[in-house]
């Protein structure tokens, strides 16, 4: 029975497919035959696109500094909360002053002495070569004389330098801010013995502006010197190519700046080119030691074949395109791809920006079969 069945589905279907008498095949199969052998083909898209590079980038502090004494003391006052913004300028440490003062007026008063004693001897000098042109002295007096207030001259230099030194110590005292920043904590408590360029007393970050280091390979590097992306860069006016950085906790926030700066030299460990970019930071959300996306612009838009990445297949041998020659049939193409771009695969070789590509209809495009191309109309993507 289940044979009969069989045969009785096997014979209707034929009958469907190849029609009845001896009119040949029905309108119905030969447009399903035409459906079969419809393909939709089009030209690759050449389209002028801006690249962009990704690279992991480490965040660094735009300016940094340890801040030390300059003079031994007890420290006698702090002036800052740990963690506070602090401006240009700011005092933020006193050391305790008393001793620095009276080596101060020591050192006035020392000049004050030198500058007695160098008026006398000018007075000297001046007797002395009255009396030497009436000779009533010897050139030998005259002589010494003139030596004893060129010596004063001397003493008096030595003594304002030190007035100067004494001066500069006691600006010491105070500790002030060499930049604007975020102050970190107290690493030294009040009463504490302060020691000259060597007790660390705290730190200062600069945090409006970070900065993002990234390492590019000899590749990339030939690459940017092609197309002509290190001429862009201009180090004194901190201006270059645009970038884009995603902290690996954020994929949403996006922090804009510019490349700024590139190595002299490959670094003979890592075998890359070390390139930083100066990024806005106003908000203080990017601190030191984080780590990030950066996409680089890689240089001027240019000129680029691309296809869907839908639409180029895989074998064992090579990446490949089927498209449909003058005479509608398939042939098979080997490309040489380049990179992702969104939805767009960029195609750096084998294919002619005259060919026309299968883009649907893919299960029906035989390599070696015959078909009917139909014009594929591109939807606009986008291609970041």
């Amino acid at each position: 029975m289940k044979i009969q069945n069989g045969i009785l589905l096997f014979t209707i279907t034929c009958a469907v497919l190849c029609g009845c008498g001896d009119g040949g095949p029905s309108a119905e199969h030969q447009a399903y035959l035409k459906a079969l052998s419809e393909v939709k083909v089009a030209s690759p898209i050449m389209r002028k696109m801006d690249l962009w590079d990704e690279y992991t980038a480490k965040i660094e502090a735009v300016a940094y500094v340890e801040l030390r004494a300059r003079v031994n003391g007890y420290l006698e006052k702090i002036y800052f909360t740990e963690g506070q913004e602090v401006k240009k300028g700011d005092v933020l440490f006193l050391i305790d002053p008393r001793p620095y003062e009276a080596a101060l007026d020591s050192a006035k008063a020392n000049v004050k002495e030198v500058e007695a004693r160098l008026v006398l001897a000018k007075h000297n000098l001046e007797r002395a070569k009255e009396l030497y042109a009436a000779n009533a002295i010897s050139k030998e007096t005259l002589d010494t004389r003139e030596s004893s207030y060129m010596q004063e001259q001397a003493y008096l230099l030595s003594a304002k330098a030190n007035l100067r030194d004494a001066e500069l110590n006691l600006e010491f005292t105070e500790i002030k801010a060499p930049m604007d920043g975020r102050v970190s904590e107290t690493m030294v408590d009040v009463g504490n013995l302060v020691t000259a360029n060597s007790t660390l007393l705290t730190t200062i970050v600069r945090s409006d502006v970070v900065q993002a280091y990234i390492e590019i390979s000899e590749r990339d590097f030939q690459r940017y010197q092609a197309n002509g992306l290190f001429k862009l860069i201009d180090i004194k006016a901190k201006k270059g190519p645009d970038v884009e950085v995603l902290t690996l906790g954020d994929d949403k926030t996006v922090y804009k700046g510019h490349v700024t700066y590139y190595d002299n030299r490959i670094g003979n460990e890592t075998a890359s080119l070390t390139m930083r970019a100066d990024l806005d930071n106003s908000d203080g959300k990017l601190a030191g030691g984080m780590f990030a996306k950066l996409r680089m612009r890689s240089g001027e838009p240019q000129m680029c074949m691309i296809l869907p990445e839908s639409v180029i297949g895989t074998d064992l041998l090579n990446r490949y395109v089927l498209v449909v020659d003058k005479d509608n049939v398939v042939r098979y193409k080997a490309v040489q791809i380049g990179r992702l771009v969104g939805e767009y695969r960029i195609i750096e070789g084998g294919l002619n920006p005259q060919d026309k590509v299968v883009f649907e209809g893919l299960q029906r495009a035989v390599p070696g079969t015959k078909v009917t191309p139909i014009p594929y109309e591109h939807k606009e993507k986008s291609s970041e």
